[in-house]
């Protein structure tokens, strides 16, 4: 398993949270922990996420495309 470190940043609206929960779950990954709130108007964010090795890649690709809902940017994270 891969662990990643994902912050996000967008216009605080609904389906945030649904919108990026399921690209995770779409690659059989978990939601560890997370720490979000809404400042000024926007919804931001630090999420935990874990991910099959096999499927790191393919997550990374399809975080991309929530950019204008969501500005993604993933880090490695560390056991």
């Amino acid at each position: 398993m891969t662990t990643l470190v994902l912050t996000v940043i967008g216009d605080d609206r609904a389906g945030l949270v649904k919108a990026l929960a399921d690209v995770v779950s779409a690659h059989d990954g978990n939601w560890e922990q997370s720490h979000l709130a809404e400042l000024a108007g926007q919804f931001a964010g630090i999420v935990v996420v874990t991910v099959p090795d096999a499927a790191e890649a393919a997550l990374r690709a399809d975080l991309r495309p929530l950019t204008g809902l969501l500005d993604v940017v993933v880090h490695q994270g560390s056991v």
